[in-house]
């Protein structure tokens, strides 16, 4: 199975992502006023180092819940050039995810606008597993997740269930290093917020520089192919 990070490597997500987070930040006076600051939050998972800037569960929670509703009302983040087409090539070959931090109802609208919502067989966004490790084990764990999508609103129960190697794309070093943890394979894209160097120091086994380096990389070293 291939599972996609939304933000930064489906959708092009730096200024979007940050103009939403800078009024949060300005709301909650979190301490995070600049960009740079708030691309560093995405080192290691998004909510931990929310939780540390805000001190305490309570007001993590208040700052979350604010945040995922301007997502949900403010984020239409462009989708990067080329990669509608590379879903839908990898859709008909392997099973495809999606796990983000997220929220479930921004990013139905985001893959719903760009034609790519039924090539994902699952979602999980930051409102329903904000770990993403822990949503990598749960489809690693559990073969049902194997059934494909081709761009068709049903699953593909002629492929059998079977998961196979999990592989997540991503565009930062907290996403990669959450995949080696549980066990699955990373791959980096070079178009969001840490750099092709970083993303290989992190982990990954690949870091690609166009979209249709994917293609390449994964009909030649495979991800879950099911005989057709």
């Amino acid at each position: 199975m291939i599972m996609f990070d939304l933000d930064g490597t489906l959708v092009q997500t730096r200024e979007a992502s940050w103009r939403v987070f800078e009024k949060v930040n300005r709301r909650f006076d979190l301490g995070v006023s600049t960009a740079e600051a708030f691309y560093a939050l995405s080192e290691g998972n998004l909510f931990v180092g929310l939780r540390e800037q805000c001190g305490n569960d309570e007001r993590a929670e208040e700052v979350k819940a604010y945040f995922f509703d301007l997502l949900l009302s403010e984020y239409r983040p462009p989708v990067i050039p080329g990669m509608r087409n590379v879903v839908r090539s990898l859709a008909a070959e392997f099973p495809l995810a999606v796990v983000s931090s997220n929220v479930m109802g921004a990013i139905r609208r985001v893959l719903a606008d760009a034609g790519l919502a039924q090539c994902f067989g699952h979602v999980f966004s930051g409102d329903v597993e904000p770990d993403k490790e822990t949503a990598i084990q749960k489809v690693m764990s559990d073969p049902s997740y194997g059934l494909s999508r081709r761009d068709t609103p049903s699953y593909d129960e002629t492929a059998g269930r079977h998961v196979g190697d999990v592989v997540l794309i991503t565009d930062t070093i907290g996403d990669v290093k959450a995949a080696l943890t549980a066990g699955a394979r990373a791959v980096g894209v070079s178009w969001g917020m840490h750099s092709p160097a970083q993303l290989v120091a992190a982990g990954a086994e690949f870091v690609a520089v166009w979209p249709e380096e994917l293609l390449v990389h994964f009909r030649e070293n495979g991800a879950n192919r099911h005989d057709r």
